[in-house]
């Protein structure tokens, strides 16, 4: 699994799904795109259309906040 996520500092949105997997144990990659960049807003595109985080991938299937 990948979960793409902002910085955890500012994204408790971001925090919740990282602290559910790591607490768990699950396997997963972490992809952290920092929120404060010029080309954070293109670099979460790449992941969700929508432009938010977080988005776990699983195989062919995506969920996104």
């Amino acid at each position: 699994m990948q979960l793409i996520i902002g910085n955890k500092n500012y994204s408790s949105w971001s925090l919740r799904p990282w602290l559910l997997m790591a607490t768990h144990d699950l396997p997963f990659e972490e992809v952290h795109i920092p929120l404060d960049q010029p080309d954070t807003a293109a670099r979460i595109a790449e992941h969700n259309k929508a432009g938010k985080v977080p988005v776990l991938k699983d195989g062919d299937v995506t969920r996104c906040h």
